[in-house]
């Protein structure tokens, strides 16, 4: 079993769209997998609730302090993957789940306020000794991405492919419980998506 942490001390970094699309593309790829959301505002769990009860992915509400006894249990359940939402401004619960996962996504907004606060994440991430990526997310058309990939590796920072585009389609599917595979499978926002998901894929080696 492996665990996926997706990690942002920074609100709106579009954390928990992609903790349910990797949800999604995992069970498309016949992975066991599990949903933890240890965010209080509970919005992974919130969108899983709206799905239809045939399209409900195997997703709970947690604290930290149940994640440890929750992973056991996935592990037991012989899960392939679980991935952990967590909190935006909550070092101790991010710091928690960083600990007990295999890999740490951090999602990343090519502007100034956001490239100024990826070192406290990448710093949990340090100190939990668990290998880290970050990933370029709701990208504008344009250099942004680009200068932004350039400063995060000029401090030292994995940055993965691919870079996430700023795409209506991302808002248009959760609004309604869905992924962007269900709303335009077709669409750019799939294949990104399905990209990321193969990347990490190859990072967990699963």
């Amino acid at each position: 079993m492996k665990t996926l942490a997706i990690l942002a001390q920074k609100g709106g970094s579009g954390k928990t769209t992609l903790a349910v699309h990797m949800a999604v593309c995992a069970v498309r790829s016949k992975l066991r997998t599990a949903l933890i959301d240890i965010d209080p505002q509970g919005s992974a769990a919130d969108w899983n609730e709206s799905r239809p009860e045939e399209k409900r992915l195997d997703a709970t509400r947690a604290t930290a302090g149940q994640l440890n006894a929750l992973l056991k249990q996935a592990k037991s359940a012989k899960a392939d993957l679980v991935i952990v939402d967590t909190a935006p401004h909550a070092n101790s619960a991010a710091a928690e789940a960083a600990k007990l996962a295999d890999l740490i996504l951090i999602p990343c907004r090519p502007s100034r306020f956001d490239l100024k606060t990826i070192g406290t994440s990448t710093e949990i991430a340090r100190l939990a000794k668990t290998p880290a990526v970050v990933v370029i997310n709701a990208a504008p058309r344009g250099r942004l991405a680009d200068e932004a990939r350039l400063a995060l590796e000029g401090q030292g920072v994995t940055v993965i492919n691919p870079v996430m585009q700023q795409r209506a389609a991302y808002s248009h599917a959760v609004i309604d419980g869905h992924a962007v595979h269900e709303y335009e499978p077709d669409g750019k926002a799939a294949e990104e998506i399905d990209a990321l998901f193969n990347a990490i894929r190859k990072q967990l080696g699963i």
